[in-house]
């Protein structure tokens, strides 16, 4: 007795129903999920305002966990990822934890009235 193999069903016409479904959507690739946590993560450091606001507002806890999930990312895709791919997810790994060490120290923000910043 044969059971339907998911191999059976070409990635082709998986991906051209759910373009076509989707309208036009955006690859589901390894460098757009990347750069959705990145957005997120700098949304949540109000780098960037949300789109939908049209305010940025800092949310360290939020930044803290994209952050998390993409090193969790890193982790569980170890070994499995092309040199770019592995060299961007570092490089805006780094990037997002510099910007929440500074936020973290209170670096990027106005210094408080009468206080002179070190």
């Amino acid at each position: 007795m044969s059971q339907a193999n998911d191999d059976d069903v070409q990635s082709d016409e998986i991906v051209s129903a759910d373009d076509a479904a989707a309208g036009q959507a955006p690859p589901a690739t390894f460098e757009f999920l990347a750069h959705t946590l990145f957005t997120q993560a700098l949304m949540a450091l109000g780098r960037i305002p949300n789109p939908i606001t049209k305010k940025a507002h800092r949310n360290l806890p939020t930044a803290r966990h994209f952050i998390d999930t993409l090193t969790m990312l890193e982790q569980k895709t170890s070994g499995n990822l092309t040199e770019d791919e592995r060299r961007m997810l570092e490089e805006i790994q780094h990037q997002l934890r510099m910007m929440y060490m500074n936020d973290q120290d209170g670096a990027g923000r106005p210094a408080a009235p009468g206080r002179q910043p070190s």
